[in-house]
């Protein structure tokens, strides 16, 4: 990874605001943003000069007043020399500067990619592996519960328990190498196999309780996508709008009328938030557009972990979706659903072979349905913040380290055993605070926005 250029990227929100941000870091990033201002301010020669401070600078282009913060190394975030300058929050203005920038920098300055920002900050020891994982939990929330959880990542836990499982494989390893260097000596047993065996295995067994606290951590840190499908015309999208509990979609009694897939989040009962996802409608496809809808439609339908299959309740039923092999051949759990059960009466049951009758304009059957999603979903969704704790790369090396015990307790030559405590020690390592190598940070930061 290329850690001698000076990086740059938006670093305020997307859209419009009273204020937007460039940010830069590297070693000469206060020169490369000195290059893009007016060289007789004097807040521009202060910029130049590395002092640390707020301070009122001039643009070149576009020719604006702006403000240039400047977070001198090696106490930035980054480690290195951070500067930002703070104008009008305009977009265009915004990637105006960052041109500029770039042009005047003579190749030193470049775009940052996603998440090299904090790659830098934990390469230079500034940032923890786990404090990365919290921005990216941040990042990848896409419900406010989800958010909530992220905000709330108790690191520390994991990283200590780690801690102390390093400590004790580092000890187990010492003794193994001693009784190495002394093998010649039959007297000297640094530590017999059958303690070695019994320590290992409760270091092991830890490790494996921790990890089984954060089966599924992939999935969990998701909202879980459930998709409305079924034929044209079958009262998806005013079941949409119900299970949201306000108007989201456009509703039609003409066919097509849905032509792509809307995604919205929705809360559940018990607090449980879920991506709801309103497929177009299962049909053969005829024109090009048509083509579009039906791709737009399978690949929300793959995705899914949930899928309501639609199907009204009529003398005249549409042709059964939920018979079709592309839902038959899915994961996803299937609920089927009535549609448009608008008779009194019979739109409140739960039939095991026709599913839950509903009725989006008399809201029959829609407090059920939206308990029964719930209820599907709660076996898969974060309880709380505590399943967030170890997140999915650290996770993987935990399953790594246990994976390498195992591997000991089937090996007898010392030198062998020696090597699996190792390889177990790194792992652990890299868990409890160590700088990672760039497979486990490209792992975890691909998900990354640019400027973080």
């Amino acid at each position: 990874m290329d850690s001698q250029s000076v990086i740059l990227a938006v670093a305020s929100p997307p859209g419009s605001a009273m204020r937007g941000i460039v940010r830069a870091s590297g070693n000469e990033a206060c020169r490369v943003l000195w290059n893009a201002m007016d060289p007789d301010c004097p807040g521009s020669i202060a910029v130049r000069a590395r002092v640390r401070g707020v301070h009122v600078v001039r643009l070149r282009d576009p020719s604006i007043p702006a403000l240039a913060m400047v977070m001198p190394g090696p106490t930035s975030a980054t480690g290195e020399d951070c500067a930002e300058i703070h104008t009008a929050g305009n977009p265009f203005v915004l990637e105006r500067i960052m041109t500029a920038v770039i042009a005047h920098s003579d190749g030193t300055a470049r775009r940052a990619h996603p998440g090299e920002f904090s790659v830098r900050a934990v390469l230079s020891g500034r940032m923890p592996i786990a404090s990365a994982e919290r921005v990216a939990a941040v990042i990848m929330a896409e419900t406010d519960a989800q958010l909530a959880a992220a905000s709330m990542l108790q690191a520390n836990t994991a990283e200590q328990s780690s801690a102390r499982d390093t400590d004790e494989i580092a000890t187990l390893l010492a003794l193994v190498e001693a009784g190495i260097d002394f093998t010649d000596q039959e007297d000297v047993v640094a530590i017999a196999r059958p303690l070695l065996e019994e320590r290992v295995r409760s270091v092991r067994d830890r490790i494996r309780a921790r990890c089984a606290t954060s089966a599924g951590a992939e999935s969990a840190q998701r909202a879980a996508r459930v998709v409305l499908t079924g034929a044209p015309n079958a009262g998806k999208s005013s079941l949409f709008n119900a299970l949201l509990q306000h108007t989201r979609v456009v509703e039609s009694a003409h066919r097509g009328t849905t032509r792509d897939a809307i995604e919205h989040a929705c809360l559940l009962p018990g607090g449980i938030e879920v991506i709801l996802v309103d497929a177009p409608g299962l049909d053969d496809a005829i024109h090009d557009v048509d083509v579009l809808m039906q791709a737009r439609a399978h690949d929300a339908i793959n995705r899914a972990d949930i899928i309501l299959v639609c199907q009204p309740h009529s003398h005249n039923p549409v042709p059964r979706a939920y018979e079709s092999p592309l839902i038959d051949g899915t994961h996803a759990l299937v609920i089927n659903v009535q549609t448009k059960c608008d008779t009194p009466g019979t739109a409140s049951t739960t039939n095991a072979a026709d599913g839950i009758s509903t009725s989006a304009h008399t809201g029959d059957g829609i407090a059920e349905l939206r308990t029964a999603i719930a209820r599907t979903i709660s076996t898969r969704a974060p309880r709380n913040a505590h399943e967030f704790t170890l997140g999915v790369a650290r996770v993987a090396l935990l399953q790594e380290a246990a994976d390498s015990l195992d591997d000991m307790l089937t090996i007898d030559a010392p030198e062998l055993v020696a090597a699996a405590l190792r390889t177990a020690l790194d792992r652990l390592g890299e868990v409890s605070g160590a700088i990672p190598p760039d497979d486990v940070l490209g792992r975890l930061l691909s998900s990354f926005c640019i400027g973080k």
